[in-house]
């Protein structure tokens, strides 16, 4: 999905990512495949897991190729595995750059890697690690305010709260998106932390759940928890775009 939360997209010309092998008889993983490669693509095995300590971590996967024409459906050409489960993800897909994620109730893990035309290989899909280097953190204060210098992006976080580096998405080829993406987050140890996410690369809203249209683009969050919705109050109401530097 192109920075956005919407339904299914339309098929797109291809060929740049195959069909999926099915676990457990996903019928959403074989469809989404069938639909974003023609059946001549040559397709090759790869694996992926997740890090020790989180090997039984229940995660639905998405394979995003990084390498598309510009016009491309960047929905239609995901391979998905969106139903949770714990242990590796087998998938077949045609050799070129992918972006690899995997989503918990709380976590994100992703890797950006170029797939050679060899089957077999097994890649370990880091931590996106969000109390590392945070550059926004809301510690004393009841409301903080922001402003980004490198996008403009302005935004307010209740206190306990903290946010990444606002950016633009890759969408491969030297593009990068126009919309601006960022993650709100309560800063917990622990499971169970409230997010927020404009404008996420990867959205499925029945999956991964619900999304709202604000200015900037899509506002989506795991769960609508009363925290999360006390958060996104403070947060909307000073989301703005000014200007950078």
């Amino acid at each position: 999905m192109r920075n956005g939360a919407t339904g299914a997209g339309q098929c797109g010309p291809g060929p740049w990512v195959a069909m999926p092998r099915p676990f457990g008889g996903s019928v959403a993983a074989l469809a989404f495949g069938l639909l974003a490669a023609p059946l001549w693509a040559e397709t090759f095995d790869s694996g992926f897991h997740l890090p020790p300590g989180y090997e039984d971590r229940a995660v639905s996967w998405s394979a995003t190729p990084l390498d598309l024409p510009r016009d491309a459906d960047m929905l239609a050409a995901m391979t998905m595995e969106p139903e949770s489960r714990p242990g590796p993800w087998t998938v077949a897909l045609v050799p070129g750059d992918y972006q690899i994620s995997a989503f918990s109730e709380v976590e994100l893990f992703e890797l950006i890697l170029t797939l050679p035309p060899t089957s077999g290989q097994s890649y370990e899909v880091p931590l996106l690690k969000f109390e590392t280097a945070i550059p926004y953190q809301c510690t004393e204060a009841p409301v903080c305010t922001y402003a980004d210098a490198e996008t403009g992006l302005a935004f307010a976080l209740p206190q306990g709260w903290a946010a990444e580096r606002p950016y633009h998405f890759d969408l491969g080829d030297g593009e990068r998106a126009e919309e601006i993406s960022a993650v709100f987050f309560q800063n917990i140890e622990g499971e169970g932390a409230d997010v927020w996410f404009l404008n996420p690369s990867e959205w499925v809203e029945d999956e991964n759940g619900p999304c709202e249209t604000v200015t900037l683009g899509a506002f989506c969050t795991f769960e609508r928890t009363p925290g999360a919705l006390a958060a996104r109050e403070v947060i909307l109401g000073a989301l703005q775009l000014t200007p950078p530097g």
